[in-house]
């Protein structure tokens, strides 16, 4: 949908995040391949169910993700590694020899998290919101980047 699109892409330049903005119809998945990190989280409908189970928690919870993924981001533009932000709930990750490994956010425990890949060796998915440094932390280890 344009509008989804336009939303990410007012969203990533509200709060100067190197991401890329790509827009993609309700439920369909989102295809990365090479090195990438992209950061999830629950859609606007899964954020309105939540919200009604769980009152101003959930709104606390993405406030302190996207703050944290998003200084997370910067790091990771300036190391060269491109990062999105998606609202899918499936991701699917190209790895070498052209296979694919396939992630439902419904399968993690948290609503938000980020899935790391290098294009070669297994994804990563680290599901659930910390810091910025506890997220760097995380991607530096998989891209063994200097601590």
């Amino acid at each position: 949908m344009r509008l989804q699109g336009l939303a990410a892409a007012a969203a990533c330049a509200l709060v100067l995040l190197p991401c890329a903005a790509r827009a993609q119809a309700a439920g369909e998945p989102l295809h990365v391949s090479g090195v990438r990190v992209v950061f999830f989280g629950p859609s606007r409908a899964e954020r309105d169910s939540i919200a009604r189970d769980e009152g101003l928690e959930i709104d606390d919870l993405l406030d302190d993700f996207n703050y944290s993924a998003g200084k997370a981001a910067v790091y990771l533009s300036r190391a060269g590694i491109p990062s999105e932000f998606t609202e899918s709930r499936i991701v699917i990750v190209k790895t070498g020899g052209a296979q694919f490994r396939t992630f439902d956010r419904k399968s993690i425990p948290d609503p938000v998290g980020m899935v790391l890949t290098d294009g070669f060796h297994e994804p990563r998915v680290v599901p659930g919101r910390g810091t910025d440094r506890d997220l760097l932390i995380e991607i530096k280890d998989y891209f063994h980047l200097g601590q």
